[in-house]
């Protein structure tokens, strides 16, 4: 009797034992998620003498930075997402859409689910064969290059992202830092007493520019890790200013970010993905008088930001991937400048620059466009930590509002995505008296859809 009340007293306790421990693998299996991830990179340089894109660089002469597209693919349960940088000025239209479809293909995913940015370095193409083919139309054996350029690109993506799918590895486990980044970026926008705007580009030698404060700016880089144990696995870093040093003498380049990015990936064994942040409104003028000394020692600067921030970076479990998409509508611009009327003529006239032809045929293919698709922005949640992507070059006002928006997250904003509208400022900038920006703007006002956007994204 003694004995069989022991072994069944044995038995409770063995049946207690295994429900606490299912308990305690279906608590885990609830906040610990497997998280996989591959990592792809591929040379994007145009081939040289060749005027690809729309036509803002000329026929370049130097190569002295291969110029390139690095991403990573993210994999979870039925779940597949990639985010794609690339060393160009811009993406936009129709070559936007191509590139974006053809990374999405190759990863087996949707479109929805990709999210394609350019660094915006003055030195590489911009990419647009929607506006290419109003402005060289007379120009067949032209065009046809430069598609086929384009063509060429899409399947080199494709052929990277598809073979980067074989070195897929288990990430467990996600860090975010912020680190400060000294003398690099100012305010591009100069408020003068008079209520006026004066502006202060990538690059001056004006002593009164160069003395004015560094304005409006977010001095801190943000890092998104993803570690295998404690092994890490790739970086992403994400810093808001106009990204270029000197650009307009046939050079082709990365610059400062690159600079910085490949010397970091060089000294650390890890993969290193760049991407520009809200800088619209931020360039480096302050701290650039536009000379090689100038770009080595921002490159520095920017470095050492990098390492500071990878040196604190704090780790916590992979958690369930969420991603969110959603539309933004552009009204349109009313002014004659952005008119359709007056862009054709633009392009009919013998007597106009390249440069206005080239502007005209962007904008006609902007108008196009906005009138039949909204453009999207997205966000991939992983845990508390936020990374948004937005299309143009969006002012770092937004880029504060984001992160000022829920403090129990760790938002990072990428820019830079869709490029066919070029600026997207506070609804301010169309009443201000100077500037640069909004006369490349060519949607209207959108800051209340915008934010609220933004507050969507962010919402626990």
């Amino acid at each position: 009797m003694t004995h069989s009340r022991s072994s069944s007293n044995s038995l409770r306790l063995a049946l207690g034992l295994l429900l606490l421990h299912c308990l305690f693998l279906t608590d885990q299996r609830a906040t610990a998620e497997t998280l996989q991830l591959t990592t792809f990179q591929v040379d994007v340089t145009p081939p040289a003498g060749e005027r690809v894109g729309i036509g803002f660089i000329p026929r370049y002469k130097i190569l002295e930075h291969p110029t390139l597209a690095k991403g990573i693919i993210l994999q979870q349960d039925d779940t597949t997402c990639v985010l794609c940088a690339i060393d160009y000025c811009g993406l936009c239209n129709d070559s936007y859409d191509l590139l974006r479809r053809t990374l999405a293909q190759a990863a087996g995913t949707s479109t929805d689910y990709v999210a394609l940015q350019s660094l915006h370095q003055h030195t590489a193409p911009v990419l647009d064969s929607t506006s290419v083919r109003l402005l060289y139309e007379n120009e067949p054996q032209h065009l046809a290059r430069i598609i086929d350029f384009e063509q060429q690109l899409a399947r080199k993506l494709a052929s990277a992202v598809q073979q980067s799918l074989n070195n897929t590895q288990t990430i467990t486990h996600i860090a975010t830092s912020r680190a400060r980044v000294e003398r690099v970026a100012s305010s591009r926008r100069l408020q003068q007493p008079d209520g006026s705007i004066r502006t202060r580009l990538s690059s001056t030698t004006d002593p009164q520019l160069r003395a004015a404060p560094e304005g409006h700016i977010d001095p801190e880089l943000r890092t998104v890790g993803f570690f295998k144990q404690n092994e890490p696995v790739a970086h992403l870093h994400y810093y808001a200013t106009h990204p270029q040093s000197f650009y307009g003498n046939g050079r082709i380049s990365w610059d400062v970010p690159g600079i910085a990015r490949e010397k970091l990936q060089q000294q650390t064994g890890v993969f290193q993905v760049y991407l520009t942040a809200c800088g619209g409104n931020i360039a480096m003028g302050k701290y650039n008088d536009g000379t090689p000394e100038a770009r080595t020692q921002l490159s520095n600067r920017l470095y050492s930001a990098l390492q500071n921030s990878v040196k604190s970076l704090k780790k916590q479990p992979v958690q369930k991937l969420s991603w969110q998409t959603a539309d933004l509508r552009f009204p349109g611009r009313s002014q004659p400048a952005f008119t359709d009327e007056v862009n054709q003529k633009i392009l009919q006239n013998q007597q106009a620059t390249l440069s206005q032809k080239i502007k005209a045929a962007m904008i006609l293919a902007w108008n196009a466009r906005d009138a039949s698709q909204p453009v999207q922005a997205s966000c991939l949640s992983i845990g508390p930590v936020r990374m948004i992507q937005l299309p143009g070059e969006t002012f770092v006002e937004y880029q504060l509002f984001a992160q000022n928006k829920n403090p129990d997250l760790f938002v990072a904003v990428a820019a830079y995505s869709e490029c066919g509208m070029w600026y997207i400022g506070p609804d301010q900038i169309y009443q201000d008296r100077g500037g640069y920006e909004q006369t490349w703007s060519f949607g209207g006002p959108i800051e209340t859809q915008l934010k609220q956007l933004l507050t969507r994204f962010l919402k626990e």
